[in-house]
């Protein structure tokens, strides 16, 4: 009998401890992650549309994607930083950019050097803040 409640006062002991820990992690907000649960609103519930400027550089004599201008941002997101990825056929990163949201339309500049247009496949957009 001394046994098992000797078992059962480590097992409420050990789940303890790891319920501290976990509490230990911080909460979940709209700018952090931690070990919570709670609702994080989104400032844009519609999704948006994207649309990209093409240049022809003549000194790699290709088209380049210089700006992937994100439409739809509503105003709530006003002022939070709009994260353009660019990836191609296999979803390998050819550039990230960022740029702070105008509403409706915010500009994002590719830089530092932009794609060629033959290789972009994917536009990913996260708008956070």
């Amino acid at each position: 009998m001394k046994r098992y409640l000797f078992a059962a006062l480590v097992a409420v002991l050990t789940l303890g401890g790891f319920l501290a820990v976990a509490a230990s992690l911080g909460g979940v907000t709209a700018d952090n992650l931690g070990a919570d649960s709670s609702v994080v609103a989104s400032c844009d519930t519609d999704g948006v549309t994207t649309s990209y400027t093409v240049v022809y550089d003549a000194t790699d004599a290709r088209d380049e994607v210089t700006a992937v201008v994100v439409g739809g941002v509503a105003a709530g997101c006003v002022g939070q930083t709009v994260t353009v990825t660019l990836t191609d056929s296999g979803d390998a990163v050819l550039d990230t950019s960022s740029a702070t949201a105008t509403s409706p339309n915010t500009t994002v500049n590719v830089t530092p050097t932009p794609p060629a247009a033959s290789a972009v496949e994917n536009v990913h957009v996260v708008i956070t803040g």
